[in-house]
């Protein structure tokens, strides 16, 4: 669990970086969001051997994110279209990014 802070790390610095190209940007984004739920399901299985604080942290993490994935998929149904939406919803997605980055940055020092 020590490594996930590093790679985590990483794969931010990349999507950002790619977004300087913007499209690429958002293909690193996807995987990006695969990655850290990947860590979220390996976080899951270590749920025991955190502490209080971080498992507060981890639980609003996964409302937070549960939250936003409803959301996308209920607006993706009403109006397709709708790019201010897209640009919103990346912002957001990527500073919950940043969350998990912090919360696997507070794993590392436990």
């Amino acid at each position: 669990m020590k490594r996930l802070y590093n790679i985590n790390k990483w794969l931010i610095i990349i999507t950002l970086l790619l977004y300087l190209t913007f499209y690429f940007g958002f293909m690193a984004q996807i995987v990006l969001g695969i990655a850290q739920i990947t860590m979220s399901i390996l976080i899951l299985f270590n749920y025991s051997k955190l502490s209080i604080s971080l498992k507060k942290l981890f639980i609003t993490y996964l409302i937070l994110a549960i939250s936003a994935i409803s959301i996308y998929v209920i607006k993706l149904t009403i109006d397709k279209s709708d790019f201010s939406f897209f640009l919103l919803f990346t912002v957001a997605t990527m500073l919950l990014a940043l969350f998990h980055l912090y919360i696997t940055y507070k794993i590392q020092q436990s």
